[in-house]
């Protein structure tokens, strides 16, 4: 666990872009130039790496309506 924990570090330091749950504060938009994957491994020494995507990003999903809860 706390190998993924540091992977997941790396990987968000290496992403100067807010997306999701990842805020930054020191990044707070999206940037489009940033449509990659970030691939990291490594033990010892934590590396990232960029990799292209294999299909272009897709558009947003429209919102899914609220669910109506019986009573």
């Amino acid at each position: 666990m706390a190998a993924h924990a540091r992977w997941m570090y790396a990987s968000a330091l290496a992403r100067t872009e807010t997306r999701g749950m990842a805020k930054r504060l020191d990044f707070p938009a999206q940037d489009p130039g940033q449509h990659h994957h970030i691939v990291t491994g490594g033990l010892d020494r934590v590396w990232t790496r960029t990799e292209p995507l294999t299909t272009a990003p897709s558009a947003p999903a429209t919102p899914a309506a609220p669910l109506k809860v019986a009573s």
